[in-house]
Order: structure tokens, then C-alpha cells, then sequence
């Protein structure tokens, strides 16, 4: 029990401060965010980057909250499955970054075990085993 209350509060913090940060650097006037999601190709950069630094914030602070966390954990999940894919396996100058991206894919695994999604996927599996 005490494991997972470590790991919600680190993901919870991971989210809102990395949120935070983006928040803070584009009303002091730095667009780096937009101009990295840019950098990308990615359509409509600056509109998903304020869709990832609002998502960041709220949902950050919704897994501290300990709010409907199989629910809260999925968009989450699915930018750091996105970010893994696009920044860490196709954006890098000198090639994939390897470390980031199973990074990126180690934070959505620690959403999926926070959201209780293992447990329901392991519940339905022994289900249909029994048949």
C-alpha cells in the first residue's frame, strides 16, 4: 500500500510541476513548447501544446487527489505513449533517443499498474480461463 501511495505522489508531482513549468515559461513570454510540438510537424503545434500543459496540471493534480484514477491516468497515459513515439523515437537531431523513449513508456506503465487497469485486465483474463 505505502508503494503505491509513493507512486501516485511522484506521478502526481511529475505531472503538475512538468505542467507547471511549461505553464510558467509560456506567460513569461518563451514559446519553446509550441516551438518544439512545431519542430515535430505536428499540426496545430501551439493548440496541443496548451491541450499537454493544461492536461499536465489538471490531471497531475487529479492523481494527487487520488480522483477517479482509472479514469484520470488515460490521457496521461496517451501523451506519454505519443511523446515516447514522436520526441524520443523520430524527433531526435542524432537519431532515436532510446533512454527517453522507454522512459516515457516506464512513466505509462506506472499510469496503467496506478489506474488499476492490470488488475482488471488480470481479473477478465482468469474470468475467461475459467470457462
Amino acid at each position: 500500500m505505502c508503494g503505491k501511495l509513493v507512486n501516485r505522489v511522484l506521478l502526481g508531482l511529475l505531472f503538475l510541476v512538468a505542467g507547471l513549468i511549461k505553464f510558467w515559461a509560456v506567460t513569461q513570454g518563451s514559446w519553446q513548447t509550441p516551438a518544439f510540438f512545431a519542430s515535430l510537424n505536428i499540426p496545430l503545434a501551439t493548440f496541443f501544446a496548451w491541450v499537454v500543459m493544461l492536461s499536465e496540471i489538471i490531471f497531475g493534480i487529479a492523481i494527487l487527489a487520488k480522483y477517479k484514477l482509472e479514469y484520470t491516468v488515460w490521457p496521461l497515459i496517451i501523451i506519454m505513449v505519443v511523446a515516447a513515439l514522436t520526441a524520443n523515437l523520430y524527433g531526435g537531431q542524432g537519431g532515436p533517443n532510446w533512454t527517453g523513449m522507454l522512459m516515457h513508456l516506464a512513466i505509462a506503465s506506472n499510469l496503467w499498474i496506478l489506474g488499476g487497469v492490470d488488475k482488471k485486465f488480470m481479473t477478465a483474463m482468469h474470468s475467461a480461463g475459467k470457462k
